[in-house]
């Protein structure tokens, strides 16, 4: 389970994030399920009615409906969705039935399939995850796979990159400390001296101030290197570190800077240039559709003119398209 604000709460939890996926209202699981069979029955599949389902859905509803399916048809929702799709569509649609944890453990288990490793994935989903989420993850992924998270990191990554992810995932960010003015100057401080002052960088300490301090102390710290050299935590890294240990820096950085604007310029170097990374942008339009896609779609449309809307018009197409856009439009 993740963090689903509600629609008309006032809180400030709720009224600051925008999901453009809700709970539908008057869900009826038996009826989706024979609707989802029904447009798999015979030649061919009627990808508009699985369109005009899912995505309108919330992933326990998905999986409430998956539920319901079994003990309709005896048969496993996936395992028909998997044998009637196919391409992105089938990508897409198999993504969204599972819950963030699963899904999420799912991903990285994906990432580091095969011959090398999609760092970018781990990066994408570990360096932006908050202490529960990551929780969450990790246990999520033993449960479906056996072995720990941490194994798999250590198996997979090597380096100062490895110390980092291995960090991250021990969820241990001072989430709720209040800022510490005095302790940002320390940090900094630190930081220069593993680092400029230093003959070679002490990676080390930029890992602990990254993955231990929140998101406000971290912008605390940036400011206070400011002050003492003349330059952001940002430029610092950017001169000191390199590879995906850099990657996952910046990730950290920005997320800490303005989540928000961060996953718009994520999404959009998704878009950019020759061809489409679809996976990625799979993986980030589902992660983020029940928590604040919406706030994200305000932002990019700020940094780049046109609509979310527009771009994935522009940059998908088919009942791809469709499925995406459905999954992206204001609930």
């Amino acid at each position: 389970m993740v963090f689903v604000p509600l629609k008309n709460c006032p809180c400030a939890l709720c009224s600051k994030n925008i999901p453009t996926v809700r709970p539908a209202e008057n869900f009826d699981a038996e009826a989706d399920a024979k609707a989802l069979r029904e447009a798999m029955r015979g030649f061919g599949c009627n990808n508009e009615e699985i369109t005009a389902i899912l995505p309108h859905r919330s992933a326990n509803q998905r999986v409430n409906i998956e539920q319901v399916y079994k003990t309709l048809y005896g048969r496993d929702l996936m395992d028909d969705l998997k044998s009637e799709l196919g391409g992105n569509f089938e990508r897409v649609v198999i993504a969204m039935m599972f819950p963030f944890p699963s899904f999420a453990a799912r991903a990285i288990k994906k990432a580091c399939k095969g011959v090398g490793t999609n760092e970018q994935t781990l990066i994408d989903i570990l360096c932006t995850a908050n202490n529960c989420e990551i929780r969450m993850i990790t246990d999520a992924y033993k449960q479906m796979y056996g072995d720990t998270m941490e194994e798999l990191l250590e198996k997979e990554l090597s380096g100062d990159f490895q110390n980092l992810m291995v960090a991250v995932i021990q969820a241990a960010r001072h989430e709720d400390d209040p800022v510490d003015l005095v302790k940002a100057k320390e940090d900094a401080q630190a930081i220069q001296e593993a680092g400029e002052l230093k003959y070679g960088t002490d990676e080390s300490t930029f890992t602990r101030v990254l993955v231990r301090n929140s998101y406000q102390q971290l912008y605390a710290v940036s400011q206070a290197y400011f002050e003492l050299a003349g330059k952001t935590l940002e430029e610092v890294c950017a001169a000191e570190l390199g590879g995906d240990l850099l990657k996952a820096a910046e990730t950290i950085l920005g997320v800490a800077k303005n989540k928000d604007e961060f996953w718009a310029q994520r999404l959009h170097r998704c878009m950019a240039g020759m061809g489409t990374d679809d996976k990625a942008l799979i993986n980030i339009l589902i992660a983020r559709s029940e928590i604040d896609l919406g706030n994200i779609k305000l932002e990019f449309v700020k940094n780049y003119e046109k609509t979310l809307d527009q771009w994935i018009e522009d940059e998908c197409s088919g009942d791809y398209k469709k499925m995406v856009l459905a999954l992206i439009a204001d609930s």
